[in-house]
């Protein structure tokens, strides 16, 4: 008899901590709010990262297969990809004549220009998000400047956020943010190949790689006398393609 009731008594117990447990559960559940979006932080720094590390990524890998440029201009296609020329000629013997001086320039341009209204989204987003939970945002105008820089790219925002909660107030007045990206070493090859190409017809890819040898570059000649280069970053697997018309031998040549 002593055993039994040692046995009920324990049951009973296991069955007040499983009814108590079960009471707490939907009491914490009721007191949490869920989150949306802002990763169950109200800093808005860590959220911006995020958003400004995402979009420039997109940018780059949208970019770079397509000769550093979304919006594509003077291009050839090739594995169904509309690659920029960089150097070109249409016609044959001479050498080609750079079509991009200002590479690197009109990359960053490419990156602020596809990154500016989505980075500004995020900004929105978080207000918004901020807002539901009782704060009050307050966002002043937004000036951002991206830099491109060895391994590396630079996103720094200038913008005022001042958050109100609780009666307590705080503001960030700028986000810094540094991206490890070789879209910088990648261009400053592509300049290197137009520029030896419109002065001697040919780069010597062979030996840049010797040098150079985190790097590997391949070049595919067309049927019409261009060349596609892939410059590869081999830490990162990223790959840049440009297309190339020099000193083109017609047929029969």
């Amino acid at each position: 008899m002593i055993n039994k009731r040692g046995q009920m008594a324990v049951w009973v117990i296991v069955a007040l901590v499983i009814v108590v447990t079960i009471v707490l559960v939907f009491i914490l559940r009721g007191k949490v709010a869920p989150v949306v979006g802002v990763q169950g932080t109200e800093d808005p720094k860590g959220y911006i990262d995020n958003c400004v590390r995402k979009n420039v990524n997109d940018a780059v890998d949208l970019l770079l297969p397509q000769g550093g440029f979304i919006n594509t201009q003077h291009t050839k296609t090739y594995k169904s990809i509309n690659i920029e020329y960089l150097c070109y000629n249409q016609g044959n013997y001479y050498p080609c004549i750079n079509e991009h001086p200002m590479f690197l320039n009109e990359v960053k341009e490419e990156i602020f220009d596809y990154t500016n209204g989505k980075i500004e989204g995020c900004f929105e987003d978080y207000k918004v998000e901020m807002e539901k939970r009782g704060a009050d945002i307050v966002l002043e105008p937004m000036n951002m400047n991206i830099e491109l820089a060895p391994e590396r790219i630079y996103v720094a925002i200038d913008r005022k956020v001042t958050m109100t909660q609780k009666e307590e107030s705080y503001s960030i007045d700028e986000f810094n943010i540094e991206i490890i990206n070789p879209v910088y070493d990648l261009g400053r090859i592509a300049m290197e190949i137009a520029s030896q190409e419109a002065k001697y017809c040919y780069f010597e890819y062979v030996g840049y790689m010797i040098l150079y040898p985190k790097f590997k570059i391949s070049v595919f000649p067309m049927s019409d006398n261009t060349k596609i280069y892939t410059i590869e970053d081999k830490k990162s697997g990223k790959k840049m393609n440009i297309a190339i018309r020099s000193c083109a031998i017609p047929p029969g040549f």
